[in-house]
């Protein structure tokens, strides 16, 4: 049995989600129109966009806490009510790490990110007729390592349910890798040494990925730090640090190709391509550290490949992906595209969006655990009415009672 479990926060999963996709969608409307998707400059403007939706966020937040503050009303984050004491006014809650540590983990934060863009969007690409949709394949890896960070490093516990779907997930990780081998046209241009290299880039960028992730957590369960803020600061570093691209050569001649290859009109309509980057990388980043702090970070990587099977069917159509020798490998798209499914599904099951009922699959999940909390709540409830009840009778027998 199988059961689509809608809790009250899924709107932020959803979000992330929903911003992630149409600004992949928005890279490929850039990669169509100017042959422009793997520039350092898209990282630089990425940072910009986190840093100015933390900081839009983080004082509208404050604004409007500090107006229900002087009304005497609840304060809430993301729909989460804050509960403080007497004691809250004078004593806060006291961070594990120092404030030079805090910052330092929010620059590493940063420098990971820059790290994985370049490993992925401009190493990767180097090698040639491997498959451009490999990467994002191979995405799932991202929640395993991210159950490695929240399991030994953060001592945080799994159940049952998030074990099965991680079996399931890295059975279907090493077929893909398996089938990659069995499936890829070796010749002089790619030799199975290049496509080792390959698999080791993707899985040291989702170990990048994950460790970012899992270091946001901390920041958030252990030092207390407002996800905005934190946001904002990796903004800041990584707007800074990206400056360190403009060593490259091909640092400018990325922005500059497309103003002299295009007219006033369309590289006006670049630019405001490249500002839409910037909001939509705001909101879906801005998304992701929520659904991290109130999730998981297995919960955020989930954007990475739930929606995969619909990206195989743009790279197959739009890049002619899964293609040997100018025709389609049709066994070869159909195991892929099966695959993506089985791996969203248990993404899904892991994250507890989908609920399984059989093996106990069911028990430690949030949806089954607050049914059961409901239950006795009511069965308390019951009990109370049935004392209550008990009294008021005793208390009449006493008053009719000849004894007295």
């Amino acid at each position: 049995m199988i059961k689509f479990a809608l809790r009250r926060n899924l709107i932020y999963v959803l979000q992330c989600i929903i911003w992630s996709f149409i600004r992949n969608l928005l890279v490929m409307l850039m990669e169509m129109l100017f042959n422009f998707s793997r520039s350092f400059i898209l990282t630089q403007l990425m940072f910009l966009g986190e840093f100015l939706a933390g900081l839009i966020m983080y004082f509208s937040q404050r604004k409007y806490n500090q107006k229900k503050r002087e009304e005497n009303k609840e304060e809430y984050f993301m729909s989460i009510k804050l509960i403080k004491t007497e004691e809250d006014e004078n004593d806060y809650f006291v961070p594990l790490d120092s404030k030079a540590k805090i910052l330092f983990l929010i620059a590493f934060i940063s420098f990971m990110d820059i790290a994985q863009f370049t490993m992925c969007h401009i190493y990767l690409p180097k090698f040639f007729n491997i498959s451009k949709s490999l990467l994002q394949r191979l995405f799932g890896f991202g929640t395993i390592f991210s159950l490695f960070f929240y399991v030994y490093a953060l001592k945080l516990p799994i159940y049952k349910h998030h074990k099965f779907s991680i079996l399931i997930i890295s059975i279907c990780l090493i077929a893909i890798i398996v089938s990659e081998f069995f499936f890829q046209h070796f010749d002089i241009f790619t030799s199975y040494t290049n496509i080792s290299i390959t698999f080791t880039f993707i899985i040291l960028s989702q170990i990048l990925t994950s460790s970012s992730f899992s270091l946001e957590k901390h920041l958030f369960e252990y030092d207390y730090m407002n996800p905005f803020v934190v946001l904002m600061y990796e903004g800041f570093f990584g707007f800074f640090l990206s400056f360190l691209f403009l060593f490259d050569e091909n640092y400018l001649k990325d922005f500059l190709k497309p103003y002299k290859k295009n007219d006033i009109k369309r590289f006006a309509l670049f630019i405001f391509l490249l500002i839409v980057y910037i909001i939509l990388s705001g909101g879906k980043n801005l998304f992701r550290v929520v659904t991290t702090k109130i999730y998981s970070p297995m919960v955020t990587t989930l954007q990475d490949y739930v929606l995969n099977p619909i990206y195989l069917i743009y790279y197959y159509g739009a890049l002619h992906d899964f293609h040997k020798n100018g025709i389609l490998d049709i066994p070869y798209f159909i195991v892929n595209i099966i695959i993506s499914l089985i791996i969203s599904f248990f993404g899904c099951v892991y994250n507890e969006f989908i609920i399984l009922f059989f093996c106990g699959l069911e028990v430690d999940t949030h949806d089954q655990v607050s049914k059961r909390a409901t239950k006795m709540n009511e069965n308390i409830t019951e009990l109370m009415n049935f004392d209550e009840s008990t009294e008021n009778v005793l208390n009449n027998d006493d008053d009719n009672s000849v004894l007295k």
